[in-house]
């Protein structure tokens, strides 16, 4: 190997930092997509159904209404953009294939952005190359970078848009430029996810204070904008200004009736620091601002970014969310480890002391052990197999051979590429349903839902609902999927007719979709119901 520097960038041979970086995560997404195949028979799909929501969305958005069901207004999901961004080949099975792509092109953004920051942070002289070559290849590890391009949602998208953010700033402070970067990190970190708001206000007010004013307001114009469009689209739809899937996902974390505002922020931060990945950023975010307090850091314009770090690892953990495959606290994540890697060179003043070398260690073991590495490989594409037995044949089974509206609590597979009506009994897409369930759940209120839109079959979780089930519900069958692993509301889903006049139709479709079914699964009949 040919180790080369030239002042300004470090190349292994002929690869520089950044395309360490790149082919690094690249890798190992290909890999887990290979693992997929091979558990799936050669299919390929997603560990979670969330995709399919937005590719139903996006399919509404085609026809130029907002919504998962056409002549209903909805906001199932909390991404300005990201659902636009699905909206080309609508109606075509390369559709499902756009969340894949985009991930992939966040993942290439964001690992090149992390290689960059490297480079500019110093891992590019000599002395600091073998330092640099890893955390330029097992960092973006580390941080989860693969594997959350792996889910297929717009948080690499996000985390690409934070790092430009953090390298944006890390010129400004360098006085080497960055304001377009701060720019459209600030702005399409919002457009992808709220959580962008935090960072992109908190570098527009740094870049305020520190006597950049102009730059620190065009900050917070960039960062404000997308969400204040967004609320108003949605209110232009006649919908609230905050997205349902916002709305429901607060309902979970409220801990208690009615708290105050520093008890429910303590209580969340409580919950978050309870989780591997939400230490892991924490302690990310301490080690920098020590580092910064006992090193000759200390007094240097480096401090205002540290404290920007800081601001949005504490703003994330106070009232945001930790974990369900590692994705809500990505941006976070990796804004708090390549921000504490760009300061190691700047505390040790350039030499490779061990404070370089246990830092660059302790990050990679850090995000080894918070997030069971090794262990994803076991667990994320076996996901992909349990969405593809268990979500997607229920989509089948619904719009090849029912063929009519159908109620479900989990939404996504179902409803994309469905031409009829998809009830939500969860809310995410309907804020009816979200409401009764959230605020004045009664006995049987599911059943009250599917009589009003006069929807003849129901599929759920039955624990998700306990005494709400309809009372006229009639239970057919259970579906069940007999392999374990995977991230899923539950193993068992329930099959009901929600009035006796619907059970002929129901066992009729499901007499003729039984024996399609794959490997891992099975229907078994409630009592008296076999024909």
């Amino acid at each position: 190997m040919t180790l080369t520097d030239d002042g300004q960038t470090f190349s292994a041979g002929r690869w520089p930092l950044s395309a360490l970086s790149v082919a690094s995560a690249v890798l190992i997404f290909a890999v887990m997509q290979g693992i997929v195949l091979s558990l799936t028979g050669g299919v390929f799909d997603y560990p979670l159904d969330d995709p399919y929501i937005h590719l139903a969305l996006a399919e509404v958005i085609a026809q130029d209404q907002y919504g998962v069901n056409l002549g209903e207004a909805a906001s199932p999901g909390s991404s300005a953009l990201f659902p636009f961004l699905l909206v080309p080949f609508a109606g075509t099975e390369f559709h499902r294939y756009l969340p894949l792509i985009w991930s992939g092109v966040g993942l290439i953004f964001a690992a090149w952005l992390w290689g960059r920051l490297l480079v500019e942070a110093g891992y590019g002289r000599a002395e600091w190359r073998w330092l640099g070559l890893a955390a330029a290849v097992l960092g973006p590890i580390a941080v989860m970078m693969p594997m959350v391009a792996f889910v297929g949602m717009e948080h690499s998208l996000h985390a690409a848009a934070t790092l430009a953010l953090l390298l944006g700033l890390h010129r400004h402070f360098s006085d080497n430029g960055g304001v377009g970067l701060i720019l459209a990190g600030a702005f399409f970190g919002a457009a992808f996810r709220i959580e962008g708001l935090a960072p992109g206000l908190i570098a527009a007010c740094a870049l305020f204070l520190t006597g950049s004013r102009r730059n620190g307001l065009a900050t917070a114009a960039a960062t404000l904008l997308p969400i204040l469009m967004f609320m108003g689209f949605l209110v232009s739809q006649g919908l609230d200004p905050l997205p349902s899937s916002v709305q429901t996902k607060l309902s979970m974390t409220d801990p208690g009736d009615e708290p105050g505002f520093i008890q429910l922020r303590l209580a969340i931060l409580l919950v978050n620091l309870r989780e591997p990945g939400g230490m892991f950023v924490a302690v990310l975010a301490l080690a920098s601002f020590l580092m910064w307090r006992a090193t000759p850091l200390k007094g240097t314009r480096w401090g205002v970014l540290v404290l920007v770090i800081g601001a949005a690892a504490a703003a994330h953990l106070l009232a945001g969310q930790i974990g369900w495959l590692n994705r809500y606290e990505h941006y976070i994540l990796v804004m708090t480890a390549a921000g504490f890697l760009v300061l190691l060179p700047k505390a040790t003043q350039g030499a490779v002391t061990p404070l370089a070398i246990g830092g660059v260690a302790a990050l990679i073991l850090g995000g080894a052990l918070a997030y069971r590495l090794p262990m994803h490989f076991f667990e994320l594409p076996p996901s992909a197999r349990a969405i593809h037995t268990q979500q997607g044949q229920m989509a089948r089974f619904v719009k090849d051979y029912l063929q009519t509206d159908v109620a479900v609590n989990d939404l996504g597979y179902v409803a994309w590429q469905n031409d009829n009506y998809v009830l939500d009994l969860w809310g995410l897409a309907s804020a009816e349903a979200r409401e009764i369930r959230t605020t004045a759940p009664v006995p049987g209120w599911t059943g009250d839902l599917t009589a009003k839109y006069d929807v003849p079959v129901a599929l759920v979780y039955d624990h998700w609902f306990e005494d709400g089930i309809g009372a006229d519900w009639v239970k057919v069958g259970e579906f069940q999927l007999t392999v374990p692993g995977g991230f899923l509301g539950g193993y068992v889903v329930s099959f009901y007719a929600t009035s006796p006049d619907t059970v002929a139709m129901l066992t009729g479709a499901l007499e003729a979709w039984i024996p399609t079914l794959l490997p891992h699964s099975r229907f078994v009949w409630a009592e008296g119901m076999e024909p």
